[in-house]
């Protein structure tokens, strides 16, 4: 058994074989970092993101609900399958400790561990477009091998993803890009 004491966030050795729960916001691939490259200049208070660069707070999320200043029925606002929510109520340290990273310029990367909390900011007097390309890490692992799986399928047929909402708009989409345009690259990246 793990304790709190004893939780590592580094250790990634039983997080590949642990149960998953659907819901909105899940993903099925395992991901030990998350990241994103910036495809243009953002400054620090033009919606980059804001983390609390603390993996090990994840502890502390999960065992919040038993402390003694939360009512006997209450999850501090979890509810299944949503985000796990960081409250200015139940979390106001976290809120303290919520950091934005520095600005960004295009091509500028920037990786984060899979628990770390982590939001983008809201944007206040915009002052242009901030776009950024979302690139998780996962390993290879068998839970990533059946998702690998999942996506070849979908990416054949047309089909939404498993984890996302069941649309399905390419199935009849006349041009839409097929197995047969991929590179050599592309058609390694899906075997």
């Amino acid at each position: 058994m793990i304790t709190a004491e004893g939780y590592d966030p580094w250790d990634a050795a039983h997080r590949t074989t642990g149960p998953q729960y659907p819901g909105s916001t899940m993903c099925s691939a395992f991901r030990t970092f998350q990241g994103w490259t910036a495809l243009s200049d953002m400054d620090a208070d033009q919606g980059v993101l804001h983390t609390v660069p603390i993996p090990e707070i994840m502890a502390y999320l999960l065992l919040r609900p038993l402390l003694p200043d939360v009512p006997e029925d209450s999850l501090c606002g979890v509810r299944t399958g949503q985000v796990f929510p960081v409250t200015r109520r139940w979390h106001p340290m976290l809120y303290r400790a919520l950091t934005p990273i520095p600005d960004v310029r295009a091509g500028d990367s920037v990786w984060w561990h899979c628990d770390m909390v982590h939001s983008v900011a809201p944007v206040e007097n915009q002052k242009g477009w901030g776009n950024v390309m979302y690139i998780p890490a996962a390993p290879w692992c068998p839970r990533n091998e059946r998702y690998a799986a999942l996506v070849r399928e979908a990416f054949v047929t047309g089909s939404s993803p498993s984890d996302f909402p069941e649309e399905h708009y390419e199935r009849a989409w006349t041009g839409r890009f097929t197995l047969d345009q991929l590179n050599d690259t592309g058609r390694r990246g899906l075997d």
